[in-house]
């Protein structure tokens, strides 16, 4: 006789998770926020030296995880996370889930990450806008505003390691390339502060896609 992995028992004793979109929200925001400061001590005290994108990711959601543990049991973090929801081709590089034993949830939030300058002279705008090597759009908000990542979403994010410059010289100049963008792009895209902390700058916008608007928080960390 084959045994169920899943016994009758076993699914009357799963736990049903009770908190609100808005709940959610906050605990994911707070792990963010308190991430930088380790992230940044895990980068400097760390024995390699040659970062990319996916190399500083990875060590964010490492850190991420332990911040995300502190603040709730029913939330996780991961990489690359591919749409089996809505189906996009959209792959953004973070994503934060309810978990629950026999359920699979909808991401609750997703974030693309950037570097900041770009590795390339020819990618220079990629926060914002950029092409992919077919000439299809690609940029970091541009994504959020076509549903390439983020479709069902109202509220996602932005994740950029600083390795050059501070936070006010990068923040006038993505206003200013989003500003080019103008009528095609509206004021309210463009980027605010929320708050300077001491190991990162938070800011937010609104994004315009066709039908509605998604609400971007953006996490700068200088690194």
């Amino acid at each position: 006789m084959v045994v169920d992995d899943f016994p009758e028992e076993s699914a009357k004793a799963y736990f049903s998770i009770d908190l609100s979109t808005e709940d959610i929200r906050r605990k994911i925001l707070d792990s963010i926020s308190n991430t930088a400061k380790p992230f940044v001590h895990s980068i400097h005290t760390h024995k390699n030296t040659d970062w990319n994108e996916d190399s500083l990711t990875q060590v964010f959601i490492a850190q991420n995880t332990v911040q995300l543990q502190k603040l709730s049991t029913s939330l996780m973090v991961g990489a690359q996370y591919r749409d089996i929801y809505h189906k996009t081709k959209g792959i953004p590089d973070v994503f934060y889930s309810m978990i629950e034993e026999g359920k699979d949830h909808k991401p609750s939030f997703v974030m693309e990450a950037k570097r900041l300058p770009t590795p390339s002279s020819t990618r220079e705008k990629e926060y914002v806008v950029g092409k992919t090597a077919t000439g299809n759009p690609n940029g970091g908000i541009e994504r959020f505003k076509l549903g390439k990542h983020g479709a069902g979403h109202s509220h996602c994010g932005m994740l950029a390691f600083i390795e050059k410059e501070e936070y006010q010289y990068w923040l006038k100049n993505i206003n200013s390339w989003i500003a080019e963008l103008y009528p095609v792009w509206i004021e309210s895209e463009l980027l605010k502060l929320q708050k300077n902390y001491t190991h990162h700058c938070q800011y937010k916008s609104k994004a315009k896609r066709k039908k509605d608007e998604v609400i971007l928080d953006h996490f700068w960390i200088k690194i």
